[in-house]
């Protein structure tokens, strides 16, 4: 018995000894990217993990009080200010040299993917000058959304250094299977260390809407997102232009966004001006009624556009913690292909039928309950709290500080003997597709986020 303490006590200690320590930067305090990021660091704080977010700030962002968050502050570059972006990047760079550093050989550095440019990436970063683990997360398949979106200098970038950055790397982490396999093909090394985690989201962070009741006068359609091409919105309007049916559909966009201006012109020259209402950034309890006065919700309908077959887009999960239907583009691996309270659609550039939408629409607002159904769901398979256990698990293991510290067999990855060499979500079975504050001075330019990332809540 003496022994099984002595044990227990060794093993806490080993334990313990975990520090981590996450980096971003360039995201505003109303960014997707940053809520996530509270979220995911939180919950992995309350699973016992030693764990800081180091966040580099553009301007005078406020963010919630939290122990564990430290933020530096860097100001924001004009468009096309190429010197000042250069001079910002270094600025940032010496911020995340300065974590890699202030950890050791038990300790993680976690950060997501940022432009492969190599003033933004310290010294540090490489293996031969740190003891440290970096473990680098992944939403896209980066080059081809820096060419969706006329990003030469991330493009070019990315087509040099990527490769090299990536094989710098001690693991990753995709957020679909896709991705995570060909983020492991980028970097050459199929025995890298991985794992492939759906995104979350912290259900308890929104209400559960006021599901308005449906008649055959209004159908009301939602979209909040930082509207970029990958949205496919303009598909939603070339569907709107060629529907004449009752109800009358209404298209509300919440949200900012580069594809913003394009979609406010097409509007005007297909005719539907008064069908789309551009209400701009929306959030708090203003975006809590807009929910309360729609029907359906709009998600991503045209990731196929950067090359993704599969995503895990941040907005579908606070569609489904606040209880909307919605539409969607692309299978999604965290619903299950028989999920009611999604409709599917053609992953093409063909226009939405929006009849199918009305039918849709009709069918699961018949169910006063539907509201409280998706929240459940919600809880059950994509809040935080389910998803962060297995990043715990995944990141105890990577500096050997996991329960099951069995060597692999021959052959296999340094993490396969212990369940990580292939990549598992958080998907049920036969998912699918389905219905103390630092400043610097500098400056810094907002990044575009991939898919799932920055979308105003």
């Amino acid at each position: 018995m003496e022994n099984n303490f002595l044990e227990c006590i060794v093993a806490y200690a080993r334990v313990s000894t975990l520090k981590i320590k996450y980096f971003i930067s360039g995201y505003n305090s109303d960014s997707g990217v940053n809520k996530k990021s509270f979220s995911q660091v939180s919950e992995l704080s309350r699973l016992g993990l030693d764990i800081e977010l180091i966040l580099v700030s553009v301007e005078d962002a406020h963010y919630p009080s939290y122990d564990f968050l430290t933020t530096y502050r860097v100001d924001n570059v004009p468009k096309g200010d190429f010197f000042g972006w250069l001079k910002c990047s270094r600025k940032i760079s010496k911020v995340f040299g300065e974590t890699i550093e202030s950890l050791g050989p038990d300790d993680i550095l976690y950060t997501r993917y940022s432009i492969p440019f190599p003033l933004y990436y310290p010294s540090k970063y490489l293996k031969r000058f740190r003891t440290c683990k970096i473990v680098i997360e992944h939403q896209a398949k980066e080059i081809d959304e820096f060419k969706l979106n006329g990003k030469n200098l991330p493009y070019w970038s990315e087509y040099i250094f990527g490769k090299f950055f990536r094989e710098q790397s001690d693991a990753i982490v995709g957020v679909t299977n896709e991705i995570t396999q060909y983020e492991i093909a980028r970097a050459g090394d199929p025995e890298k260390p991985h794992l492939t985690i759906g995104n979350g989201f912290a259900v308890q962070s929104v209400p559960v809407r006021e599901a308005p009741h449906y008649t055959d006068n209004d159908l009301h359609l939602l979209c909040v997102a930082s509207v970029s091409r990958w949205h496919g919105l303009d598909r939603l309007l070339q569907g709107l232009a060629t529907y004449n049916g009752t109800p009358k559909v209404t298209l509300h966009i919440a949200g900012d966004g580069a594809e913003l201006p394009h979609l406010q012109k097409l509007a005007g020259d297909l005719g539907i001006s008064d069908r789309v209402v551009f209400r701009g950034f929306t959030t708090g309890k203003v975006l809590d009624a807009l929910f309360d006065q729609c029907h359906i919700a709009v998600g991503s309908l045209g990731i196929h556009r950067i090359g993704l077959k599969e995503a895990s887009v941040l907005k579908a999960r606070d569609y489904c913690a606040r209880g909307i239907p919605f539409i969607y583009g692309i299978p999604d691996p965290d619903f299950p292909a028989d999920f009611p309270y999604i409709f599917h659609l053609p992953a093409d550039e063909s226009p939405i039928d929006i009849e199918q939408i009305r039918a849709f629409a009709k069918m699961v607002c018949a169910d006063p309950d539907h509201p409280q159904k998706i929240r459940r769901y919600a809880e059950e398979h994509l809040d935080w709290s389910v998803k962060m256990k297995k990043l715990k698990d995944f990141l105890e293991t990577l500096v050997g500080e996991g329960e099951d510290n069995n060597p692999p067999e021959p052959g296999m990855s340094p993490l396969a003997g212990k369940g990580l060499k292939v990549p598992v979500g958080t998907a049920l079975s036969g998912a699918g597709q389905g219905v103390s504050v630092h400043h610097l001075q500098g400056c810094q330019e907002n990044g575009d986020a991939g898919p799932g990332e920055k979308m105003p809540e």
